[in-house]
Formats: structure tokens, C-alpha cells, sequence
């Protein structure tokens, strides 16, 4: 069973597996250990993953690539370790410009100035640009949190965890199970 659904989070967008970890959880339930620890742990395995794909789509849903950008995407737990958020961090002159890129904004000269860029081979002025919304990070995570990959990636999230716990019962029983 695969609930996935699109919401906000001060004007982020997220995307919630919430129903696949809970699955996954329940087949761990049975063991000992740390049952947070283990939800954080699968939890930032599949941040890493959707970070990731969107990084490895990234060059063909953008038209010029800025490395800041990239590098800027990360995925990072939420302090109650019962989410992990993957975003764009890149920013100047404290814009976010991931955000800006992803959700379209306006960009305005400062002081009645002109922005100034080259487009082809000619320099052009304006007052401000106005940038179209472009899913370079919601349609890569979801895509990939349909597909085969990121089941198999759970699986083996959760398998390490079933080792992991195996192996503290072992050493927590003096080695017999």
C-alpha cells in the first residue's frame, strides 16, 4: 500500500511516504531496539535516495545549470524524526533562488536600477523578470518514490534495520538468539 501526497510546509512543498514507513515499521515492530532511531535511520536513507534522483534529473529539466543550485539541494530530518524534507538551499542576497526557480516569482531591480544579462549573444535590460514555475524538484522526487527503486531501496533500509536489531538481541542475549 503506497500513499503519497502533495502538501505545504511554510510554503514548501512536501511529500509525504508516510504510509510506506508505517508499513515498513510494522514489520519491525517484533524486534528490539530503538524503534526512533530505526524510523530516523529509514527515514534519511530515503531522503538521500529522492535527493539523489532529483539531482540526477536535475540537468535535463533545467536549461542552464548553476553548480550552487545544485549542490544546494539536501534533505534533511525534521527534529521529530517523523519526516525528512529534500530542498533547494542555494540563495543570494538572502533570496532562496531554488524556491524562486521551483515556484515562480518576480525579480526586481534594486533602486529603480536595471538587471543586466546576456541572452544569446545580446545583453539585455529590464526593470524586472518574471520566472515561470519549473517542478525540477516535486516531479523527480515523485517519480521516483513510484517507482521499483524506491521499493527496493526500502526493503533494504529495513532489512539493514532487522540485521542491525538482530545482532544487539544477539549481544544483548550473550550471543544466543
Amino acid at each position: 500500500m503506497s500513499r503519497h501526497w502533495i502538501g505545504q510546509f511554510q510554503g514548501e512543498s512536501l511529500i509525504n511516504v508516510k504510509a510506506d514507513v508505517d508499513e515498513a515499521m510494522t514489520m519491525l515492530e517484533n524486534l528490539h531496539g530503538n524503534r526512533k532511531a530505526m524510523r530516523r535511520r529509514v527515514l534519511s536513507g530515503i531522503g538521500t535516495s529522492v535527493k539523489q534522483a532529483v539531482k540526477k534529473h536535475y540537468a535535463s529539466l533545467l536549461k542552464k545549470q548553476s553548480a550552487t543550485l545544485y549542490k544546494s539541494v539536501t534533505a534533511k530530518m525534521f527534529k521529530s524524526g517523523a519526516a525528512v524534507k529534500v530542498s533547494p538551499r542555494a540563495e543570494h542576497g538572502n533570496v532562496l533562488y531554488g524556491y524562486a526557480l521551483a515556484k515562480g516569482s518576480t525579480i526586481k531591480a534594486r533602486n529603480g536600477e536595471y538587471l543586466t544579462f546576456k541572452v544569446g549573444e545580446k545583453w539585455v535590460k529590464k526593470h524586472q523578470v518574471t520566472l515561470k514555475p519549473m517542478d525540477w524538484i516535486e516531479d523527480p522526487a515523485k517519480r521516483y518514490l513510484q517507482s521499483s527503486s524506491y521499493r527496493q531501496r526500502l526493503d533494504e533500509l529495513v532489512q539493514k534495520e532487522i540485521t542491525r536489531a538482530e545482532k544487539a538481541a544477539m549481544k544483548h542475549n550473550g550471543g544466543t538468539k
